[in-house]
C-alpha cells in the first residue's frame, strides 16, 4: 500500500474495507524511516508508546494517583496483546493511542469552560474513524459513561451544549469518508472470514488478553494457569468495583465502561443472522482497560491484604511473562486461518541456494502480498495477471497497477529461464505455471511450532525443451 501515491491510497483503502488514515502514516513514517522490517513494524511501536503515556495521564486524572497511574501502565505494558501488536504493522496501537488521548481530552473538556478542549475531542473522534471503524465503539463507551454519570446525578443532562457540538465537529471532518463507508458496507461482505460468534468466544478473548492463547490451546498447565489468572483477574476487578473509594466511583465507571462496553456491543452486532465481526484486535483498547481495572483493585488490595495481593501478582507477572513468550513463539502468525506465515525463511534461502536475477513468482495474490515486502533487485517478486481473480476490493492495488505484474507470461519466461515459484502449501509440491516446466531445484520453510512445511518454492528451467 505504501508504495502508492497519497490519493491513490484513498482510492485504494475505499475499494477495500479501511479506511485511510493509518496508510498515509505509514507511508509518511516509511519515507523517513525505510522500508525494512524494523521500519515498518516500528511506527506501531511508536504508537504504542504514545497510548501508554496518554494511559498514564488518564489514570492520573482519574484518580490523582500517580502511584496507581504507573501501576495501571505496568499491567498494560506487560499484556500479550499490546506486546504483539507494537511488532506488527497494522493500526491497532494507533488507535490504542487515540482512545487513550480522546478520553484524557474529554476529562479536561469536562472541566473547562471553553471550547479548546472539546474542538480537540471532536478531532480526535474524527481521526479514530479515519483510523479504524470499531473505534466508533470506544466513543459509545463515552456516550455510555455520560449516559451512567446523568443517571448517577453527576451529570445534569447528556446532551450539553459543548457534547453535542464537538460530535457535530467529529462528523462534519468524518462526512467526506462517509459515503465510503456506505459503499463498503453494502458490497463487502463482512465478516465472511471471521469465525462465528460462539460460547467459546468469550473464553478466547479473555485468553488472548492474558495468554495470547485461543481456547482450543488452553490445555494442561496452559489451561491450569489461565484459569487461575482469569479468576484472579474477575476477582481484582470485582475487587476494584466494590472497595473504590466513593469519591473515585465515577472515574471507576469511566474505565468500566471502555472496558465492556465495545466487547458487549461488538458481540451484539455479531449474532446471527448477522455476520461476525468479533475479533479481540479491534477492540484492543478494551482488553487493555481490562488489565487497568485489575491494576487499580490490586493496589486497593495490597493496602488491605497485602499476602493475597502478592500471590495474585505473582499470578499476572507469570502470566504476562508465559503470554509474551507465546507471542515470539508463534511468531509471524495468523490466528483467524491458523497459519504461520514463513515466506521471509523462503526468500532468505532462495538468497542463498539461488543466483542473482532470478525472479520469484507468488503462486496467488496473497503470496504476493507477503513476499513483495522482501522484493530485491536480487530477487524481483511477481504475480500473474491472468492466474489472480479480482473479486475482492483488497486485490484492486494489483489490478489497477503494474508493479509486480506479469502480463504476459511466454514473454516473461523468454527473458528469464530461471523462475522460482513459491506457494504456502503444506501439502504437495510447488505447481509449475507451464507444464513444459522442469523443477530444478526445491527448498522449504518449515513452521518452528508443529515441524511441517508451510511454505515452499521450486526453481523451474521454462526453456528445457527447447
Amino acid at each position: 500500500m505504501t508504495r502508492f501515491s497519497f490519493m491513490d491510497i484513498v482510492h485504494l483503502t475505499a475499494a477495500d474495507v479501511h479506511p485511510p488514515l493509518f496508510y498515509w502514516a505509514l507511508k509518511l513514517w516509511m519515507m523517513l524511516f525505510g522500508t525494512s522490517d524494523l521500519a515498518a513494524r516500528s511506527m506501531s511501536l511508536f504508537f504504542a508508546l504514545i497510548g501508554l503515556v496518554g494511559l498514564y495521564y488518564v489514570i492520573k486524572k482519574l484518580f490523582s494517583n500517580e502511584r496507581w497511574a504507573l501501576l495501571g501502565v505496568a499491567a498494560v505494558v506487560l499484556s500479550p496483546m499490546l506486546v504483539r501488536f507494537s511488532d506488527e504493522a497494522r493500526m491497532y496501537t494507533m488507535v490504542f493511542a487515540i482512545v487513550m488521548w480522546a478520553t484524557y481530552v474529554l476529562l479536561r473538556a469536562l472541566e473547562s469552560s471553553g471550547r479548546k478542549w472539546w474542538i480537540v475531542y471532536g478531532v480526535l473522534i474524527a481521526l479514530g474513524m479515519y483510523t479504524h471503524y470499531f473505534v466508533a465503539l470506544a466513543w459509545l463507551a463515552h456516550w455510555a459513561w455520560r449516559w451512567w454519570e446523568v443517571r448517577a446525578g453527576r451529570q445534569k443532562k447528556l446532551f450539553t451544549k459543548q457534547w453535542v457540538w464537538a460530535h457535530v465537529l467529529a462528523v462534519g471532518l468524518f462526512a467526506a469518508w462517509v459515503p465510503v463507508v456506505i459503499y463498503q458496507f453494502a458490497v463487502v461482505q463482512a465478516g465472511f472470514w471471521i469465525p462465528p460468534l460462539s460460547a467459546y468466544t468469550p473464553i478466547d478473548y479473555v485468553s488472548n488478553a492474558l495468554l495470547y492463547r485461543q481456547y482450543g490451546e488452553v490445555t494442561g498447565w496452559w489451561a491450569l494457569l489461565f484459569y487461575a489468572s482469569a479468576a484472579a483477574l474477575v476477582y481484582l476487578i470485582w475487587y476494584a468495583w466494590r472497595n473504590v473509594p466513593k469519591k473515585h466511583a465515577r472515574s471507576l465507571r469511566l474505565l468500566f465502561s471502555i472496558a465492556f462496553v465495545p466487547p458487549v456491543l461488538l458481540a451484539v452486532a455479531s449474532i446471527p443472522p448477522l455476520s461476525s465481526s468479533f475479533i479481540d484486535r479491534y477492540i484492543m483498547y478494551a482488553q487493555l482497560s481490562m488489565m487497568v481495572l485489575a491494576a487499580i483493585g490490586f493496589a486497593l488490595l495490597y493496602a488491605q491484604r497485602k499476602r493475597l495481593a502478592i500471590w495474585l501478582g505473582i499470578v499476572f507477572i507469570a502470566t504476562a511473562g508465559l503470554g509474551s513468550y507465546n507471542v515470539y513463539y508463534y511468531g509471524n502468525y495468523n490466528k483467524n486461518s491458523s497459519t504461520s506465515i514463513r515466506v521471509k525463511e523462503v526468500i532468505s534461502q532462495i538468497d542463498q541456494a539461488g543466483t542473482f536475477g532470478e525472479p520469484i513468482i507468488a503462486a496467488s495474490p496473497w503470496v504476493y502480498y507477503e513476499a513483495s515486502a522482501y522484493d530485491s533487485a536480487e530477487h524481483r517478486v511477481y504475480f500473474v495477471d491472468a492466474n489472480t481473480s479480482y473479486e475482492y476490493g483488497s486485490l484492486e492495488m494489483l489490478r489497477t497497477s503494474d508493479i509486480g505484474k506479469i502480463k504476459d507470461l511466454a514473454a516473461f519466461t523468454s527473458l528469464h529461464r530461471y523462475v522460482w515459484v513459491v506457494d504456502n502449501h503444506p501439502d504437495g509440491d510447488v505447481v509449475p505455471l507451464e507444464s513444459s516446466w522442469v523443477r530444478v531445484k526445491t527448498i522449504d520453510a518449515f513452521d518452528s511450532i508443529d515441524g511441517n512445511v508451510k511454505y515452499r518454492a521450486s526453481l523451474f528451467d521454462t526453456q528445457a525443451e527447447q
